[in-house]
């Protein structure tokens, strides 16, 4: 937080992310070492901001975010870098940027190019990384619980952690003026230590305050202190061996961050907004301007006449101070809103969000492609795709269902305003199921999606936020009063069969087989069996997470954890789940989709693409023959089979293969193999269940191999 040269400043919150990332992304132990982060899209919620030049280095939740705002009344995109540690703080120093990641410690990146930056190296801070300074060729880290974090950066491929500080609170922001780093020590105020010899840095004096220390500033022997519920505390730092209390301006807000420059202080204030205070007189500040931003002011950076302000899930706001006393918004780019549920089909992700409806190409899961996004369904809350609709719960603006054969030109089709709050929506046959809040489960034929028909409905004891349906049986994430399950044999005339209440929330519901699998938030994950559906009891839980959505394939359930990320959990045995793997992600766990070697999670903040190290993937068979002559499609075996059976092909050349499954009316069932594959001799096994994981029926089915060069179909029987 101070200028550099006239032409950079930074504001601080805490915490980036990893590095390499994809190879090193877990090196902060996000991840278990068997689920691996690939890839995310979207980003929200800048945390802090410093301007070098043209460019404005922000760091967001889930990495760091460059724009141009070479003009400030419409700065422009230009690049992005997605982490896992959970963006916090940023400091540019010459061509490299460092970003202080939470857990993941301290992440550098090249940023020679804006337009391609680059990941360099990182270090492990012990504690979470929440600031930092740069000085010379040593970083100084403020990593929370553990103090102050001392890095020598004389190689930024190789940083070397030369000392942790530790400081009796828990350190937040940190400043470096000569040799000595000012740290904000949360509860325990300011803390001075000397760092004239980084290998062996020594307190050198403290001072209590009445709120808690978040940031810090220091100019002219002046130590300006955000000091969060006590608003801006002014010390003289003269003799830093005994800093002296001079005055405090209590701030309405929370006061999070502060620069002064000259004889005025600037204050991060939260939901205050901006607070621009005269020091002309230390002892007495006093207000002099005042500029509300659209969300919560984080951190804030001063160039010229411009303040930048990270201002939490409302981006970047450019505020002109040429008038202090009238603060003028002078442009913004604002974040993309929150991601709540995910469904993928094909190569697309289909994203829920606060702005609408997002299309994400995933063909290539390391460089995911926004296409674009459909606002005019308003906020969505969750969704559902079959072939070339989708079925959009869009909260207030009840059910829309959205064209999206030309997924770069959705167009709209139809809607119905339900009569409460949409938050999810499944379809089965021509019949999609609401779950509307308070109006419980809404019921609507769509045989004609450009005018879907209010059929029936069924109110639920609470407010319904997920349903899942299998065969004649809709099952309701009913939040407080669990899992309620309701008779649609005749969609216009549903009725009550059972319920079971769950201790915590029920967000989310998904059926197989014989047992529900309820994400309970703080309940945890609660697996139901409902063989008998008039008496569902409970078989087993896991309590070890607060789960928010639930997908469940292979005997694994796979749980959007609220705090946690993702949790994989085995459940072989439904009576005692156990936890086999994890992934924390940045944001809040909200909602989660498996669909081949990928899982998609819905982050709140973004979509996170993770490796499924349970995905069963395609064989080789090792016949001898390197490259087979042709294309050759075998018949499965065994046929008949219950419920498993095996696919062979041969291939000729390199390609994007596609094995699908179809039924005898020629919907498709499961997509199998979506995926570019070399040549040889190939075996796949499909175990009789469709893309949701649901236990197809007895019947006839197709199964289908199409590439540029060959495409061929063959019958099989599933006779259970």
């Amino acid at each position: 937080m101070r200028q550099l040269n006239g032409l950079a400043c930074k504001i601080r919150l805490g915490a980036v992310c990893s590095v390499f990332l994809i190879a090193f992304i877990c090196a902060g132990s996000a991840c278990a070492d068997d689920v691996t982060y690939v890839s995310s899209i979207h980003w929200t919620e800048v945390r802090d901001v410093q301007v070098v030049g043209d460019y404005a280095y922000c760091a967001f939740i889930n990495g760091l975010v460059i724009l141009d705002v070479s003009d400030e009344a419409n700065p422009s995109f230009v690049s992005k870098l997605y982490f896992t540690g959970g963006g916090q703080g940023i400091y540019v120093q010459d061509t490299l940027a460092y970003l202080a990641d939470g857990g993941a410690g301290l992440i550098i990146i090249n940023v020679k190019n804006p337009a391609d930056p680059d990941s360099v190296g990182s270090c492990n801070t012990v504690g979470d990384a929440y600031d930092v300074f740069v000085q010379d060729t040593i970083a100084y880290v403020a990593a929370h619980g553990n103090g102050l974090a001392i890095i020598g950066m004389s190689d930024p491929a190789r940083p070397n952690l030369l000392k942790i500080h530790n400081t009796p609170g828990s350190a937040y922001a940190v400043f470096v003026e000569d040799s000595l780093a000012y740290v904000a020590d949360y509860e325990a105020g300011l803390q001075i230590v000397n760092v004239k010899d980084p290998n062996n840095p020594a307190p050198v004096g403290s001072h209590d305050t009445p709120g808690t220390a978040r940031g810090v500033f220091v100019q002219d022997s002046l130590a300006y202190v955000a000091d969060y519920t006590s608003g801006l505390h002014i010390f003289n730092v003269k003799d830093p061996s005994d800093p002296d209390s001079v005055a405090i301006y209590d701030t309405p807000g929370w006061a999070l961050d502060v620069f002064a420059e000259d004889t005025l202080a600037f204050v991060a204030d939260g939901y205050n907004g901006l607070r621009v205070v005269s020091v002309n007189d230390p002892t007495n500040p006093h207000l002099v301007g005042t500029h509300n931003t659209p969300q919560s002011a984080l951190r804030l950076c001063v160039v010229g006449n411009s303040v930048f302000v990270a201002d939490g899930n409302s981006g970047l706001q450019i505020v002109g101070v040429s008038s202090p006393a009238s603060p003028t918004l002078v442009g913004s780019y604002d974040t993309p809103e929150y991601a709540y549920e995910v469904f993928v089909q094909d190569s697309l992700a289909y994203v829920a969000n606060g702005s609408g409806l997002q299309i994400v190409l995933v063909s290539d899961p390391d460089n995911p492609d926004s296409t674009c996004t459909y606002d005019a369904v308003g906020t969505a809350y969750g969704l559902f795709v079959r072939d070339t609709l989708a079925f959009v719960a869009a909260a207030s603006n009840g059910l829309h269902i959205v064209g999206v054969g030309d997924p770069y030109h959705p167009s709209p089709v139809g809607s119905y305003n339900t009569p409460e709050y949409s938050y999810d929506v499944y379809v089965q046959d021509d019949i999609a199921y609401v779950a509307d809040a308070n109006g419980g489960l809404q019921i609507f034929d769509v045989s004609d999606p450009t005018n879907p028909d209010s059929i029936g409905s069924f109110p639920v004891p609470s407010v319904a936020y997920d349903v899942f349906v299998q065969d004649s049986l809709a099952y309701v994430a009913d939040r407080d009063s669990g899992l309620q399950i309701v008779n649609i044999k005749d969609p216009g005339n549903p009725s009550f069969v059972g319920g079971l209440d769950t201790p915590g929330k029920a967000y989310c519901v998904f059926v197989q087989d014989t047992l529900a699998y309820i994400a309970d938030q703080t309940g945890g994950l609660r697996i139901i069996g409902v063989s008998d559906p008039a008496n569902p009891n409970l078989v087993g839980s896991y309590s070890g997470t607060n789960a928010r959505g639930v997908f469940v394939q292979d005997s694994l359930a796979y749980v959007a954890d609220y705090y946690a990320g993702l949790r994989v959990i085995r459940v072989t045995d439904p009576a005692n789940p156990q936890l086999v793997s994890s992934c924390n992600t940045p944001g809040h766990g909200l909602g989660v989709f498996v669909a081949g070697e990928q899982v998609y999670v819905a982050d709140q903040y973004s979509l996170i693409l993770l490796t499924n190290p349970y995905y069963t993937a395609v064989r080789e068979i090792d016949d001898g023959e390197t490259r087979p002559s042709g294309f050759v499609l075998f018949q499965n075996y065994p046929n008949p089979f219950n419920p498993t059976t095996s696919i062979e092909f041969l291939l000729s050349e390199s390609g994007r293969v596609k094995i699908e499954i179809f039924n005898i009316l020629g919907q498709r069932v499961r997509t199998l193999v979506d995926e570019h594959l070399k040549p040889g001799h190939k075996l796949v096994d499909w175990d009789g269940k469709d893309d949701r994981g649901k236990e197809v029926s007895s019947g006839i089915y197709l199964y289908r191999i199409a590439t540029e060069e060959f495409s061929e179909a063959k019958k099989m029987l599933l006779l259970k």
